[in-house]
């Protein structure tokens, strides 16, 4: 039975508005702050979020039917500085516990705190169920506590059924073995963010990728997840047309670039951090029915709009798609339309022509859909770059509705090396050196009904996380902070 149906027949979940009453009671609610979403979904939860005007600031609440509290999410504009705060970590997990506590008293019975890290802003505590000594994946709860001890973050995921314990499990030697033999690793030229892996500087690296299998199932020597491609989707790569003899390099706006006319307005910026996000739309736009439902507020926010994010470092595109549809009366080929691709590229990225080589799919073939869609992977003197380019085609009037652009900086590009002081076994033999395993419960996404089975995952044996890199100037060991 449904919540709404629930609500509807005073069943066993709370009334409607006995929810909302509960929701306001959790979390102060500035009196500038209006209601924006309430939505009732199919899985017996209901979500209240309130925002100021600028809706860059928010309160999120989510409950289940009888009123628990499953979700919060505080987002402010307030920076509050960790020297302003005396308060210990020690202090900030009572906070935690104390909150855990007050919506959940028997928690700890179930789950015990495992470990807190350091966000930015913010601590986050976990308090997790555990079985055999490792933790359940999906279950149990996180809290984010700031600098002033104040909880602007949490998420209840529950106490599971506790899973059935494999009889025997595979050994390390015999896993060691297997990765010995499948380990595959390639040179590539990737963008690194301190935010996601453990590296010194954020940028392009010239690293060697692991492509190899990652988890096996603990009790037979079968991998589970992979991040190698699906081979049933053959790739192959092909030049670019050659840059004309006399291009001539122009300055377009990036409106012209985007193809906007008078009949749209701008309605939204947004600060993205290194991007500006705008939002135009149809000036005789109109809403045609409006309530407080998710479906609703992503209608007013994205229904006939065209949206871009502009680089504040160059003030250039860097993506922009159109959701408000355009028709023509021109029936384009796929030919045709990668030649407008090209000559797109050509007068908004000249510089990032070279780099490009176009991705053709095994599957790709001629079709009849609205628009065609372009992918161009980055090279450079035969070494991948690990970012994509896109650009679709609108088959009916030979405009541009999407557009994605590169996300590396050329002159960083110049300084890296495209001959690695580390050799490719070299790096097989850094991984191997580091590499362990480590158990852990993972969801099983085959079954129909929430089940877990109990898995190896391949990590590095220093720092406990995936490895994900060699970094092929220097042999360090690149491993990402989570799983």
């Amino acid at each position: 039975m449904s919540i709404h149906k629930k609500i509807v027949r005073g069943g066993i979940g709370l009334q409607k508005e006995e929810l909302k009453r509960r929701a306001l009671s959790i979390v102060p609610l500035p009196s500038h702050y209006k209601l924006i979403i309430e939505e009732y979904s199919e899985d017996e939860r209901v979500m209240f979020i309130w925002a100021n005007k600028q809706q860059d600031e928010s309160i999120t609440v989510e409950l289940d039917c009888t009123g628990h509290l499953i979700h919060l999410s505080i987002e402010t504009n307030d920076t509050v500085s960790e020297a302003s705060s005396s308060l210990s970590i020690e202090e900030k997990r009572r906070s935690a516990e104390q909150f855990l506590l007050s919506h959940y008293p028997a928690a700890l019975k179930d789950l015990t705190f495992s470990q807190v890290k350091k966000l930015s802003r913010v601590e986050r505590f976990y308090f997790e169920q555990f079985v055999m000594d490792v933790p359940l994946a999906h279950a149990g709860c996180f809290i984010d506590v700031d600098a002033l001890g104040s909880i602007v973050r949490f998420r209840y995921n529950g106490v599971k059924t506790s899973p059935e314990i494999p009889s025997k499990l595979v050994s390390k030697e015999a896993l060691m073995e297997y990765v010995r033999n499948s380990l595959a690793l390639k040179q590539v030229i990737t963008n690194l963010s301190r935010d996601v892996y453990k590296v010194k500087e954020d940028g392009l690296h010239l690293v060697y990728e692991v492509q190899s299998f990652l988890n096996f199932k603990a009790d037979a020597l079968e991998p589970t997840l992979t991040i190698i491609h699906d081979e049933n989707e053959p790739e192959s790569y092909t030049a670019l047309p050659p840059l004309p003899a006399n291009l001539m390099v122009h300055e377009f706006t990036n409106e012209a670039i985007i193809g906007l006319t008078d009949e749209l307005e701008l309605i939204r910026e947004v600060d993205t951090g290194p991007e500006l996000g705008i939002v135009w739309r149809k000036r005789s736009w109109e809403m045609k029915e409006k309530d407080l439902s998710i479906n609703s507020f992503f209608k007013m926010q994205s229904e006939d709009t065209v949206k871009a994010f502009i680089s504040k470092k160059t003030g250039k595109i860097q993506s922009f798609g159109w959701l408000h549809k355009r028709f023509g009366n021109l029936q384009l080929n796929q030919e045709a339309c990668y030649q407008i691709a090209i000559d797109f590229l050509l007068k908004i990225i000249p510089d990032y022509y070279p780099y490009l080589q176009r991705l053709i799919r095994g599957d790709e073939e001629e079709d009849e859909r609205e628009s065609v869609s372009f992918i161009f992977h980055a090279h450079n003197q035969g070494i991948f770059i690990f970012d994509i380019v896109m650009v679709a085609v609108n088959r009916t009037t030979g405009q541009i509705d999407y557009y994605s652009g590169p996300n590396f900086d050329l002159d960083e590009l110049s300084q890296i090396p495209t001959v690695p002081a580390i050799s490719l076994e070299k790096a097989y033999r850094r991984f191997l050196e580091n590499i362990d395993f480590q158990l852990a419960w993972d969801k099983n996404y085959e079954d129909e009904i929430e089940s877990y089975q109990l898995v190896y995952q391949a990590c590095d044996r220093h720092t406990r996380l995936p490895i994900r890199y060699i970094d092929a100037t220097t042999g360090e060991i690149i491993v990402s902070n989570v799983y």
